[in-house]
């Protein structure tokens, strides 16, 4: 691996770390302005003090409730998507390793059948050495 590629790894694992921070800070303030707007909602509203006190305990359930069922459905997604990910992985990996191992034998087969050929040559050489005349001196 040469320079220019660890510093474009690196360059890209930075981003990534800011794609990742940025996306928590987005989530951590749309579920406070959730929370806020809720709050808000049911202090505002023309209750009586159980009423209210009733509907906030029951909000801040739901909002817990489906807080738990969404982080349990991003755990599974996320779960299949590293499964799906592993799997093209090792489907990747056999077929590079099956495409490596037939160009080596074709490579081995090359390198045989040029073996062949210049036994082939030198028994034709020794052959026509061996057919010549012998002069008598």
């Amino acid at each position: 691996m040469n320079i220019r590629e660890m510093i474009e790894r690196k360059m890209k694992e930075k981003q990534k770390k800011q794609r990742v921070k940025l996306v928590k800070s987005i989530t951590a303030g749309a579920m406070v302005g959730i929370a806020s707007g809720v709050v808000a909602g049911a202090l505002l509203t023309p209750k009586s003090g159980k009423e209210t006190r009733d509907d906030i305990a029951k909000t801040a359930k739901d909002i817990g409730g489906n807080a738990i069922t969404k982080t349990v459905e991003m755990k599974e997604m996320l779960d299949s998507k590293v499964a799906e990910t592993k799997n093209n992985a090792t489907i990747a990996k056999e077929k590079i390793g099956k495409y490596l191992s037939d160009k080596k034998a074709e490579k081995n087969n090359n390198e045989n059948e040029n073996e062949v050929a210049e036994e082939d040559l030198f028994i034709e050489k020794d052959m026509e050495i061996n057919d010549e005349p012998k002069t008598e001196e």
